[in-house]
């Protein structure tokens, strides 16, 4: 039998995730829940071990609020494939094996983040790996009667699993990464790396605690080593200023918005970044079921609709701001058209749209059709359309498909990407994307 046990801060995100994933399954189980919205436990290793020492299963599962469970027979499955492992220290769903050159082509998982592309390999059997990531770990229990978490060194909430895999692997165990597959629902991956609050002080602790054993420590989040420390010391300092000379389009965003205590997001898609712009209530609007379901669970906005945005019809002056955020190039130019008009007539406040400057060639993808562009739209049109039209992403020519960097090193010409931007914003002709804005008369 497998003990389930999970420290939550958010009872809704507990239920409508975790717990959901667990109500069909046809293996039994034991739950340990620990709650911690009011702070009880000031680290995941303090929670964990606690909720560990009274765990009664062969295996102790500690898995994050947020993982779906990907099938009915999920725990059985697992439990069966534990059986098989030998010297099983730990066991997860997502890892980085020392094995490989490439930095992310360390990276091995089962686990799917909806659509996301992640490099690596996916998993077709138990492979090996260095560290494993927290949202989900599994320790047998008579190996955790020897190891616990290190409730000293990383008295927080990050790194501790990490910690973990290089110590059963100093008692001569191995940390496994199994195929099992699974979501993590998680909107916290979404952040870039230096947003990760405390993130980089438990990888320093990581590396000075096991640095006479591993010269280079390979985990999810990145290559941790002395060198790799020092950069992300420089990144996390410069990088507030950065953002400020050379804002992100979530941050040029994010200050329309402001103000805005609602939100329609039409085509919201399953990760909108809507969640970290502080709004007080704001409906989704999505037609893919699958996203429909995702955002849903990741509780990104207060409620939802299932429709077509090209046959949506509301009151009007229903919501303070209405966005479009890449969804006009899904629609033809006069469906397009139509829906600027009717979102100018739902919002109270202002209308944001932002779509790539002219055609950009994309077939559907992630099992949805809808994904396909079937238009393109420039400045010059939507200036005639009474927006105000910026240019964001930089200088069109330095991107391609999707919006990826073309040149090498990619980093490198990201950041050349974001210089640019300076020029672009006031020159959208020369843009990747377009953002354009519209006061609508409802706010006089």
């Amino acid at each position: 039998m497998i003990s389930i046990v999970c420290v939550y801060n958010s009872e809704k995100t507990l239920r409508n995730v975790l717990l959901k994933s667990l109500e069909s399954q046809t293996a039994k189980f034991e739950l340990v829940t620990l709650d911690n919205r009011h702070n009880r436990y000031k680290s995941a290793a303090e929670a964990l071990n606690y909720g560990g020492a009274n765990a009664k299963g062969d295996y102790i599962m500690f898995v994050h609020q947020d993982m779906w469970l990907g099938s009915n027979s999920w725990l059985e499955d697992v439990e069966r494939i534990l059986e098989s492992l030998p010297d099983l220290g730990v066991a997860g769903v997502a890892g980085a094996t020392d094995e490989d050159s490439d930095e992310r082509g360390r990276l091995r998982w089962s686990i799917e983040d909806f659509g996301d592309v992640v490099r690596g390999c996916r998993v077709q059997g138990p492979e090996e790996v260095q560290t494993l990531d927290e949202c989900l770990l599994i320790v047998p229990r008579r190996v955790f009667a020897k190891l616990k978490f290190d409730e000293e060194t990383f008295n927080g909430w990050d790194c501790y699993g990490a910690d973990y895999c290089l110590s059963v692997r100093q008692l001569g165990l191995k940390a496994y990464v199994i195929p099992a597959y699974c979501s993590h629902c998680c909107l916290r991956a979404h952040y870039q790396l230096w947003e990760f609050r405390d993130l980089l002080r438990f990888q320093g602790r990581l590396h000075a605690k096991h640095r006479k054993h591993y010269k280079h420590i390979y985990a999810w989040m990145g290559e941790i080593s002395w060198i790799n420390l020092r950069r992300r010391q420089l990144v996390n300092f410069v990088a507030p200023l950065y953002l400020r000379l050379f804002p992100s389009p979530d941050i040029v965003l994010e200050r329309e918005l402001s103000g805005c205590d609602s939100v329609l997001d039409l085509g919201c898609g399953y990760s909108s970044h809507v969640h970290r712009f502080n709004i007080p209530f704001s409906v989704g609007i999505e037609l893919h079921e699958p996203h429909l379901q995702e955002s849903k669970r990741r509780g990104i906005h207060s409620q939802y609709i299932r429709a077509d945005i090209s046959r949506l019809e509301l009151k009007p002056k229903s919501f303070d701001a209405v966005i479009a955020v890449e969804v006009l190039e899904h629609l033809t130019k006069q469906d397009g058209s139509e829906l600027l008009k009717k979102m100018e007539k739902w919002a109270r406040k202002e209308v944001v749209a932002t779509t790539p400057n002219g055609y950009l060639c994309q077939d559907g993808y992630d099992d949805n059709p809808f994904q396909e562009h079937t238009s393109g739209w420039n400045a010059e049109e939507l200036s005639e359309l009474g927006f105000r039209v910026y240019g964001i992403h930089g200088w069109k020519r330095l991107r391609g498909y999707k919006g990826s960097i073309k040149y090498k090193p990619a980093f490198l010409w990201a950041k050349i990407s974001d210089l640019t931007q300076k020029i672009t914003y006031r020159c959208p002709k020369l843009a990747f994307r377009l953002l354009a804005i519209k006061r609508t008369h409802h706010a006089d």
